[in-house]
């Protein structure tokens, strides 16, 4: 199953689409984080805030990148942004 439909869907309001997306996604954002914060309760954390700053971003996915990638950026973003606060 790719992502994009499913990310189409959960961008016009599809909230079963989005919880499938984001439940999916999970270790990716997790991963991503205790990367960025090295800390791994800090990295929980932070994957949550991820999560949500991508649950409420997900009207501006365009398709013209993969969701995997656009959730990547998303989250690398919102952790970064973290990291240096």
């Amino acid at each position: 199953m790719t992502d994009e439909d499913p990310a189409h869907r959960a961008a016009d309001g599809d909230t079963a689409a989005l919880d499938d997306l984001l439940r999916r996604h999970t270790p990716l954002v997790h991963g991503v984080c205790r990367r960025i914060l090295g800390n791994p309760d800090d990295a929980l954390d932070a994957t949550q805030e991820a999560l949500i700053s991508i649950a409420t971003k997900i009207g501006t996915f365009d398709g013209r990148a993969r969701f995997t990638t656009w959730c990547y950026r998303i989250a690398t973003n919102a952790e970064i942004g973290r990291a240096h606060v």
